[in-house]
């Protein structure tokens, strides 16, 4: 009987020791995935063209450190959400604003505002896009904090 009790004690800690790592991987993949979201606002947000040679210098820099740390992602499993078709695909995309166009098919996306994360065919984090519709469109979702309809596993929630 006691070497029954220190098999399950042993095999009690072993599984809180695979969840406090698995824990500990998870807060890290969303460390990255955030650094990832900051380095592609800032390629976004600023004009390459209007800036000095150093300072192009160090956006090249930050272009390395990207590429790094998608290919950390990539080595776990992790590859970003993509849309070869162009359309807003159920679970693999939260549509966080729509606009009004007759140029496109409803439901084409015409921005990627945050990118999407997978593992496999598990989605970890839907994608954050911005479609077409016809008529007048509403300016915004609203953003939610609980978890999604489509009960996938966020990375981020922020």
């Amino acid at each position: 009987m006691i070497g029954l009790g220190t098999e399950l004690e042993a095999h009690k800690r072993e599984a809180q020791d695979r969840e406090a790592q698995d824990k500990e991987n998870d807060f890290f993949l969303e460390l990255v995935v955030r650094a990832l979201d900051a380095f592609e606002n800032l390629f976004n947000k600023l004009n390459q063209d209007s800036l000095d040679k150093s300072t192009k210098r160090a956006f090249n820099s930050f272009g390395a450190i990207q590429r790094k740390l998608r290919r950390l992602l990539e080595a776990q499993g992790i590859k970003q959400l993509e849309f070869p078709a162009g359309r807003a695909e159920i679970g693999r995309c939260k549509v966080i604003e729509t606009q009004a166009t007759d140029e496109v098919e409803e439901g084409t996306i015409l921005a990627v505002v945050r990118g999407g994360y997978r593992r496999g065919e598990q989605i970890l984090r839907p994608a954050e896009v911005i479609t077409a519709s016809r008529g007048q469109a509403p300016a915004a979702f609203p953003k939610s904090d609980g978890p999604d309809a489509n009960g996938t596993k966020a990375l981020d929630r922020g």
